[in-house]
């Protein structure tokens, strides 16, 4: 007999409520277990089958039941904790950004950042801090289990949260930039009428006679205060000489549409700019 005691009821009623349909769901398949409420703060679970192993079966179910259980209701309430009492951030939509970022992070979203990976695994960490807890025959305190068995869970959260504020004021730092060069191009006069950018791997100028821009080029037009792109050769560069030159019209010439520099060529320019299929600057250009 398994007993788990709870502080809060809805915490039983709630778990109460999922582990006899769950139990109810697997007993075609051999699982027989019975799960009953005692009072409001308790559970009982017995297991009853002769023929299969209780480590085969219902302490595997009951250790995801209840991994599923802490993610669902306790993850976002420990991680604005964290967001607001440990790192300061009180206003409610950057608590919801932050958190949506962390959220990624957690659900192995943002694979795009080799540091995320110790993250991908937080289920399978819950899940063997209950599974190495539970036994056939065991009282069993749901509160003080979150506090204590899962202290290295909530240090995970922590980091998660630091990495998900970095991205965050990274985000912010290129929405702020994006404004500031579509503000820029918006009030100067342009410079060139029209820029062609080619993107094969690598990003090309080429002015409006379809000649290729040398790099004496783009640094005569670079101006120093909408360098945004730091240790970067100006070869190298691709929305700072752009914005520098204010061009007219920018036509773009990529397979990538959803290419994060040409998202952001678009951002600025908005209808100054045209996309075009890279086979379209091969037929009419090469």
């Amino acid at each position: 007999m398994i007993a788990i005691h709870f502080e809060q009821e809805h915490d039983c009623k709630q778990l109460f409520s999922q582990l006899k349909l769950y139990i109810q769901k697997y007993a075609a398949y051999g699982l027989g277990g019975i799960v009953r409420a005692e009072g409001d703060d308790t559970i009982i679970l017995n297991y009853e089958h002769k023929y299969i192993n209780f480590y085969d079966s219902f302490h595997p179910l009951l250790s995801s039941v209840l991994t599923d259980y802490v993610i669902s209701t306790k993850e976002d309430e420990w991680l604005l904790d964290i967001i607001e009492n440990m790192f300061y951030f009180t206003d409610e939509e950057e608590q919801e950004q932050i958190l949506t970022v962390a959220r990624s992070i957690l659900e192995g979203d943002r694979n795009d950042l080799p540091q995320m990976k110790p993250f991908f695994n937080r289920r399978e960490f819950i899940y063997h801090a209950f599974s190495n807890h539970l036994e056939e025959e065991t009282t069993f305190y749901y509160e003080p289990f979150l506090t204590f068995r899962l202290r290295d869970y909530g240090e995970m959260l922590i980091d998660c949260v630091e990495i998900a504020i970095d991205e965050y004021m990274l985000e912010q730092e290129y929405q702020n930039m994006i404004e500031d060069f579509r503000q820029f191009v918006q009030s100067k006069r342009s410079k060139l009428d029209m820029v062609y950018v080619v993107h094969d791997g690598s990003f090309t100028f080429y002015d409006e006679h379809f000649r290729r821009m040398t790099r004496e080029e783009l640094l005569f037009h670079l101006q120093d205060d909408l360098v945004f792109e730091q240790e970067v050769d100006v070869e190298d560069m691709v929305i700072s000489p752009l914005v520098s030159m204010v061009p007219n019209r920018v036509h773009v010439f990529s397979d990538d549409p959803d290419h994060g520099v040409i998202l952001s060529i678009q951002a600025i320019f908005q209808e100054r700019m045209k996309l075009f299929p890279l086979k379209a600057y091969e037929q009419e250009w090469s």
